[in-house]
């Protein structure tokens, strides 16, 4: 897959990747959840954020990463 950055639909097929999407869509879920559990002061934002950093690292190292399916 070659990522041309100026061709929206390539960068739109990369957002939209499984391998990209889930880890990415769990970092947000439980960043929201730490958030609003744990009182929604500036500390727990800080958390959060970084959550939903390492849940969009993770889903850009998957993607990088992601060959071909195993044969099972």
């Amino acid at each position: 897959m070659s990522l041309d950055l100026f061709d929206l639909g390539s960068v739109v097929d990369l957002i939209l990747a499984r391998r990209f999407l889930v880890p990415f869509a769990i970092g947000l879920a439980l960043a929201v959840a730490v958030y609003y559990a744990s009182g929604e002061t500036p500390a727990s934002a800080a958390v959060a954020f970084f959550i939903g950093l390492v849940g969009l690292i993770a889903g850009v190292v998957f993607q990088l990463a992601g060959g071909k399916p195993r044969a099972a």
